[in-house]
């Protein structure tokens, strides 16, 4: 399991509480202190401060970060050589996927999400998730035969162990030729800060 937690997965364990999330000196003060904490050496910092702007809602500051993040190599004590960052990946994939402080590039998201998926410095939580995430990409490139079949792959392994309905939703519905409504959601990013903003079947109506 990868020791990586983004800020807006502990909410209710740090500084930003229900009251705190809208204070944007809070969130410069937050970014502060971790740019101090990356420039002393720990570079794990550049995750956590995409997610902080992400949380303040500044998607062009969270997509820069983000790609700086997948840029890096991971230095990992039992792996004989450094590895690619396969959480930033898929979170860089989605922001290519669907244009999330970036021009939309579904080719890059795809290449951002094999990577993450290839990865040895991510959790099979996310590594589902960028396989799920590649699939629907392939099908919102090309819904031909071939990338049917490509992404009927990707989510027999997401779903392989159960625990990723959608996934097995949408396998289901490929292979029985139906109608395919896809869930574009994000696992485990609250509603509030975008998780299912890019998802027809599930984000809040416009009043």
């Amino acid at each position: 399991m990868v020791a990586f937690a983004l800020a807006e997965r502990q909410m209710s364990k740090s500084a930003w509480d229900s009251n705190n999330v809208t204070d944007s000196t809070r969130y410069r003060s937050e970014v502060a202190r971790l740019k101090r904490l990356l420039r002393s050496g720990d570079d794990m910092q550049i995750s956590n401060i995409a997610a902080t702007y992400r949380m303040a809602g500044n998607s062009r500051r969270a997509f820069e970060w983000w790609r700086r993040a997948a840029a890096r190599k991971v230095i990992v004590h039992w792996l004989p050589r450094p590895v690619d960052d396969g959480m930033a990946l898929l979170e860089l994939g989605y922001c290519y996927q669907y244009g999330i402080g970036v021009r939309r590039d579904e080719r890059a998201a795809c290449m951002a999400y094999r990577a993450a998926a290839r990865s040895k410095w991510i959790d099979e939580f996310s590594r589902e998730e960028a396989l799920y995430h590649l699939a629907v990409a392939y099908l919102d490139l090309d819904k031909g035969r071939r990338n049917r079949s490509r992404a009927a792959k990707l989510l027999c392994e997401a779903a392989a162990d159960g625990d990723y309905p959608q996934a097995a939703d949408l396998l289901s519905r490929l292979e029985s030729d139906g109608p395919v409504a896809v869930c574009r959601c994000r696992r485990r990013l609250r509603r509030s800060l975008g998780g299912q903003a890019q998802c027809a079947l599930h984000q809040r109506p416009k009043r």
